[in-house]
């Protein structure tokens, strides 16, 4: 049996769990777990990315993700996953409490060491529309960079849910988090890069 992750998702993933299988753990915030009853692949809801992401043989192993919270909170719950890869979609809340990007690095790269996947996939933020003007393009710039640095994989799959700097129509219910339609972009722009990398 794998390693039960924070959450309790272990790795039934939606597949067989056998040979094949792309075991992957995700560690993220309220728009990786959308409307889900619980972080687990039965439990997954259809505004959560994951759920579109991980079918036709990629399962998800395990890992975290609580709504509100930062990576530096993330940082703090994370435990180890027998996982293939890791997803690390984390923030959105850090751009909007305003933490130095030098704490949201430092948790990402905590997460992924004590995760200790082989492979790392860092993904980009959507859009922030709450009323108050925030650096989106910008912080997704330096995420880029950090990839870079730590050797993974930097994804930017919000692009589909993106017009310019802005939100694509229909594809946000609040300005901050994803419609089913921008969460199943999102997840088949994720699915894609797993396969491909």
């Amino acid at each position: 049996m794998r390693a039960r992750g924070v959450g309790g998702a272990t790795d039934d993933g939606g597949t067989d769990g056998g040979a094949g299988v792309l075991h992957v753990a995700v560690v993220g915030d309220s728009l990786s777990f959308g409307n889900s009853t619980s972080f687990t692949a039965d439990g997954l809801g259809d505004e959560s990315y994951v759920r579109w992401a991980f079918t036709d043989g990629i399962g998800l192993a395990g890992g975290t993700a609580v709504p509100g919270a930062t990576s530096v909170q993330q940082a703090a719950r994370v435990v180890p996953v027998d996982a293939d890869a890791l997803v690390l979609a984390l923030g959105t809340n850090d751009l909007a409490w305003g933490l130095p990007f030098e704490e949201t690095s430092g948790a990402l790269a905590q997460i992924a060491d004590t995760v200790g996947a082989p492979r790392v996939l860092l993904l980009s933020i959507p859009p922030l529309d709450y009323g108050q003007e925030v650096d989106v393009a910008g912080f997704n710039r330096r995420l880029e960079a950090l990839a870079a640095e730590q050797g993974w994989e930097y994804v930017d799959a919000t692009a589909p849910v993106r017009e310019g700097d802005g939100w694509a129509p229909g594809m946000t219910t609040d300005g901050v988090h994803y419609t089913v339609e921008g969460a199943r972009a999102v997840g088949e722009s994720l699915r894609e890069a797993l396969r491909n990398g």
